[in-house]
């Protein structure tokens, strides 16, 4: 489990990341991802990791004051004594919350050696190592891609190769939240083609071809086929629409007959919204 949890806004996406990069340099095992597993609801999921962690380190800005999330998981630090708060700017602390002294890290821009930088590292080592005495720090944190924070969806190896993407979309059977980038959903689309073709051709072998339609005379692993990558297929659709910034639902035109042909096309073209949207981080930063 990890050891340290940052609560962060989402607007704020690029200096959570970069602040945990600081924290991972550190050898510090740090939670910072916002994407559910399938199967679990958002405050069993964060309560979970909130309970197991040692720190809880919540980044105050203009955007995260005003946020209803990042204030319970403050709440939540504050109640179990592993508070560790930040100041991401010159915003006025919420109401109850101002009696835990908070890091000023406005100014801090990477440099391993800021003066609240290292008062604030050292803090939280100590908090979840049980140590006052941290590892030298390197010189620079780790570099970051200011444009493409990681997510929410999951710390780990970089997804680049089709067959990542492919089982991505198949462990997030269901699982529409979140954004996928072109790459992904044009291998999960041409995977899905196969699949279906490959029924196709064991039912024309099996069953024989119909000459009045021109079909297999029965069409039993093609619909099994359809049947199974239905669900992942749509999920994945949702994904790409929040990925360039509209509703999920517009995934509802890949499922229908004939015009979701054209919706998945369009949907492989369309460019990614650049950095955060509301649905998640640019998937091209993970």
């Amino acid at each position: 489990m990890a050891e340290v949890f940052i609560s962060y806004a989402r607007e704020d996406g690029t200096r959570a990341e970069k602040i945990a990069r600081g924290l991972q340099a550190m050898g510090l095992d740090c939670f910072w991802d916002t994407e559910i597993p399938p199967g679990q609801t958002w405050s069993d999921y964060i309560e979970g990791k909130l309970s197991a962690c040692k720190a809880v380190i919540v980044l105050w800005s203009a955007h995260s004051i005003g946020s209803q999330w990042v204030r319970e998981e403050a709440r939540m630090g504050r109640d179990k004594g592993k508070l560790i708060p930040a100041m991401l700017d010159n915003s006025p602390v919420p109401f109850g919350f101002g009696e835990v002294q908070a890091a000023n890290l406005a100014t801090w821009t990477g440099a391993a050696n800021h003066g609240e930088w290292v008062r604030f590292s050292n803090a939280v080592y100590a908090a979840a190592r049980g140590s006052e005495v941290a590892p030298p720090p390197p010189q620079q944190a780790a570099p970051v891609n200011v444009t493409a924070p990681a997510t929410p969806a999951s710390p780990g190896a970089p997804i680049h190769s089709p067959i990542d993407y492919i089982a991505k979309c198949l462990r997030l059977y269901v699982n529409g939240a979140g954004r996928a980038r072109r790459s992904e959903f044009s291998w999960f689309v041409f995977f899905t083609f196969v699949a279906v073709v490959i029924g196709a051709y064991i039912d024309l072998s099996m069953y024989g071809l119909n000459p009045y339609t021109g079909a297999a005379n029965a069409a039993l692993f093609t619909g099994i086929a359809s049947l199974a990558l239905i669900c992942p297929f749509v999920a994945a659709a949702s994904r790409r629409a929040h990925d360039f910034g509209q509703s999920g639902w517009l995934a509802a035109l890949a499922a229908v007959p004939y015009v979701g042909i054209i919706a998945s096309l369009v949907f492989i073209f369309i460019p990614s919204q650049a950095g955060y949207n509301k649905y998640g981080p640019n998937p091209k930063g993970v």
